[in-house]
């Protein structure tokens, strides 16, 4: 296995794709770090380009058990040292292994489960947060959620935090970027429900039905969702919580919604 010093080609390569989105984008790549990422993306035969060890990741019977995984599907590994690896990574705790993906060419179609009533989008315009990203995607996994959708000038859907936070997720789901006013035509021609969040004057979550094919659409951190896109959406759904408390995380109030969406459908994703 060849070894790469800190001045080779693809060691440069991915310290610049860790931190410049556009060329994450037009190179159509984005990179997955650690064992866990590395796991659900050999089980979920993910598309991985090449993948960068270091010699730690052979102290441990899992780290030699994925090697001999990568081995066997004859993938592009090439070995670097720990402080070269941790160098490149965005985790706070370093990885033994990182992985560079192609991204999958999914189509608003995909995500929206185009002409199924079980549609559960979701839809996160303008969310700053690359850790609050990665948990939506992961609830609308976990709730047996359709497809996601990025809008707005949020943050990057394939930022490290936000691959890491998805926790596979992002592997398996239909998730893109998409223009809103590309989004809710469809939604209209497919016959989708399209609700918006509002934390103040939407309909209780346990009021509302959730079982025809429905977008939930949910704001930034600061703002929520502008006026203009409140104005395009059949309806506003608000999570129930106790007198006093003014609001939810985005993140937590995605899970409750996605959640209840599976309650009023039969209770299981």
């Amino acid at each position: 296995m060849e070894q790469l010093g800190r001045g080779h080609s693809v060691v440069r390569r991915i310290r610049a794709l860790r931190r410049d989105a556009a060329l994450r984008r037009s190179e159509g790549v984005y990179l997955a770090e650690g064992l866990h990422l590395a796991d659900e993306a050999l089980a979920c035969h993910a598309p991985i380009e090449e993948v960068l060890v270091s010699p730690r990741l052979t102290d441990r019977a899992a780290g030699r058990a994925l090697i001999a995984q990568i081995e066997k599907r004859s993938l592009c590994c090439r070995l670097t040292s720990d402080a070269i690896l941790d160098s490149l990574q965005d985790a706070r705790s370093a990885q033994p292994i990182l992985l560079v993906m192609r991204r999958p060419r999914w189509s608003l179609a995909h995500a929206v489960a185009a002409g199924d009533s079980n549609t559960l989008l979701t839809v996160a315009c303008s969310v700053q947060d690359p850790g609050n990203l990665g948990a939506m995607i992961r609830s609308t996994d976990a709730a047996g959620g359709s497809g996601f959708v990025v809008a707005g000038s949020g943050a990057d859907l394939f930022h490290p935090r936000t691959v890491r936070a998805s926790m596979g997720s992002l592997f398996r789901l239909p998730a893109l970027p998409a223009d809103l006013d590309e989004l809710i035509p469809l939604l209209l021609t497919e016959g989708i429900v399209a609700l918006g969040t509002d934390p103040q004057r939407g309909a209780p979550h346990y009021e509302t039905d959730l079982r025809r094919p429905t977008a939930l659409l949910l704001g930034g951190e600061a703002g929520g969702l502008p006026a203009e896109v409140r104005g395009r959406l059949d309806g506003m759904v608000r999570v129930t919580m106790r007198k006093g408390v003014n609001s939810l995380s985005v993140g937590a109030a995605t899970a409750v919604l996605l959640f209840e969406a599976a309650r009023q459908r039969g209770g299981q994703p």
